[in-house]
């Protein structure tokens, strides 16, 4: 039997739920590789987080926050379709085609208001038959956060909701929250939340090609001068 002084080094070893503050948690549930390898090792348990809420905070969308998790999607029960609530854009479907992820598995709910589209998201949650669920919506209430928490508890789906940058200072109950920012060929992702030790250095992930003119260096030309 480990000694009590080893137990309180290693608090993991009495329930998976206990770590100590400098150390990554051990999930209690399964989780998702992301396909970047720097962000899997900030996160606990090496992915995405497979029935717990996930909270992304953007300045606005369009920044390349989908393809956050193409790779998961693409893996995480690809029988099961894959629910956008309320998107502020009209999905492309070619990019899905694209990412090799099939465009029947989409299924696009428009919800007349942030409510319905709230309700909307318990109800996917509730049915557990989808891979993932992403829900864009806005102003959000603390207790909704949490009835979405408890939902996507006693599913085993990817449950992502989207909201703006100026939401950062509220509390929240997702159990992991990044800010993106776009940057060049990709973006920054700064983990605000998770379960365990802080992240204070900020990730810089490539979603994008570098363009042929960086890439490509041609020689100058000297010509005359225009009359």
């Amino acid at each position: 039997m480990a000694s009590p002084s080893f137990l309180l080094q290693h608090p993991e070893l009495i329930h998976p739920a206990l770590w100590r503050a400098t150390q990554l948690a051990r999930p209690a549930g399964p989780t998702a590789p992301t396909g970047f390898a720097e962000l899997d090792q900030a996160l606990p348990g090496h992915g995405w987080p497979v029935g717990q809420l996930i909270e992304i905070l953007l300045d606005r969308p369009g920044c390349g926050e989908l393809q956050l998790f193409r790779h998961a999607l693409s893996h995480q029960f690809p029988e099961r379709n894959i629910a956008l609530v309320h998107p502020p854009h009209t999905p492309c479907i070619q990019a899905w085609a694209h990412w090799r992820l099939a465009p029947e598995r989409l299924l696009w709910l428009q919800p007349a208001s942030t409510a319905d589209a709230l309700w909307a998201t318990e109800q996917v949650l509730r049915h557990n038959s989808s891979a993932a669920v992403f829900c864009w919506a806005h102003p959000i209430r603390s207790a909704s956060l949490r009835r979405l928490q408890l939902l996507a508890r006693q599913s085993d789906t990817l449950c992502i909701i989207l909201r703006p940058s100026c939401v950062l200072s509220q509390a929240s109950a997702a159990v992991l929250r990044l800010a993106l920012q776009p940057s060049p060929q990709g973006m920054q992702l700064h983990i605000i939340k998770r379960q365990g030790a802080a992240q204070s250095t900020v990730l810089t992930l490539q979603l994008y090609a570098a363009s042929r003119a960086a890439v490509h260096q041609h020689a100058s030309m000297d010509l005359p001068e225009m009359a």
